[in-house]
């Protein structure tokens, strides 16, 4: 392979992992607000929403992915330039989202797990929840209500990077197809 097409590789992934991580911040958007509505006795639909995001993710860098390999790749790619490809977008996904998640959590809303306390201890205990019950939900917020914005983030990051080594794994032997192949 040569520089020009490593180079054009990676600016493809990095494009891809743009989208990608677009949408994960749509995504990480509509569970704050669903977070703060269920509070409030609402967030079903919300919730359904980020469902539906969340479960879209993979299914989005399959067709980037499937993108690159038709478009950039003359319809052929490896297994390992296949997995490189999606890994390096998921990367470019994981940057940018949590770059946002830190602006969050540091500035627009430091406090949003302090703030969730009365709201989750009355809808567990309307829901019917014993006080032990209670009391871990409360115990889990004021810990990560203690949590500076780079610890929230970084704890998120180790799962965020298992998922996407998983993730790219199957993709990439779902996008893999060989110039044998082209019939």
């Amino acid at each position: 392979m040569t520089d020009k097409i490593k180079r054009r590789a990676i600016e493809s992934a990095m494009r891809d992992g743009t989208i990608l991580g677009m949408l994960w911040i749509v995504t990480f958007s509509v569970s704050i607000v669903m977070l703060k509505s269920i509070g409030n006795g609402g967030g079903l639909i919300l919730s359904l929403a980020v469902t539906v995001l969340t479960l879209s993710s993979p299914v989005l860098a399959y067709k980037l992915a499937v993108k690159h390999r038709n478009s950039e790749r003359n319809g052929a790619i490896g297994y390992g330039e296949a997995w490189m490809h999606i890994f390096v977008m998921y990367l470019c996904a994981i940057l940018l989202s949590s770059i946002i998640q830190f602006i969050f959590y540091a500035y627009i809303d430091p406090h949003i797990f302090g703030n969730l306390i009365p709201a989750f201890a009355k809808l567990a205990a309307e829901s019917g929840l014993g006080t032990n019950d209670i009391e871990i939900f409360t115990q889990l917020f004021t810990s990560m209500e203690k949590m500076s914005a780079a610890e929230i983030v970084m704890s998120q990051l180790s799962g965020h990077v298992t998922r996407s080594i998983i993730l790219t794994t199957f993709i990439a032997i779902a996008v893999k197809k060989n110039p044998e192949n082209n019939i």
